[in-house]
């Protein structure tokens, strides 16, 4: 084993000396950096990113973002003030629901969005908190299809 591994170790070291000596001494001198090229698989397609039009995406979705974060607030302090509100009216399940429902109809944006799962947790502990109708994941998910 040792020889034939010392026999694979001559035989690369002389092909790569014969072939890439130039490469190589560039390499170790520092005149040649390693350049690594992505790998695209497509069908003779180029991918030309437009670095500004890339930079304009990005500064568009920090701003929808941050709209959305704004509006989450907005619907958090909303949500708060409605079911304390509701508790202290004793409103019954069902209206409880339709007021609910027609709170979270105002931001149908936070609807589709990550956030949306906050907004869920936050209904379902202030509810507990509050003593008023207990709702669960499912029940709150209802809730937001009921208001579109």
């Amino acid at each position: 084993m040792i020889t034939v591994s010392a026999i694979f170790f001559v035989y690369y070291l002389f092909i790569s000396i014969r072939y890439y000596s130039g490469e190589i001494k560039d390499f170790f001198s520092g005149k040649q950096k390693q350049k690594f090229t992505p790998v695209l698989e497509a069908s003779d397609k180029q991918y030309n990113l437009d670095v500004d039009e890339t930079e304009d995406q990005l500064a568009s979705f920090h701003n929808t973002f941050d709209d959305q974060l704004i509006q989450t607030k907005q619907l958090a302090d909303r949500l708060k003030s409605v079911i304390a509100d509701a508790t202290s009216k004793r409103l019954i399940p069902q209206e409880f629901k339709q007021y609910l429902s027609m709170v979270l109809k105002e931001y149908p944006s936070i609807r589709y969005s990550p956030l949306q799962t906050s907004v869920n947790a936050l209904i379902i502990s202030e509810c507990k908190k509050h003593g008023a109708a207990m709702l669960k994941e499912d029940e709150v998910e209802l809730l937001w299809k009921e208001g579109l």
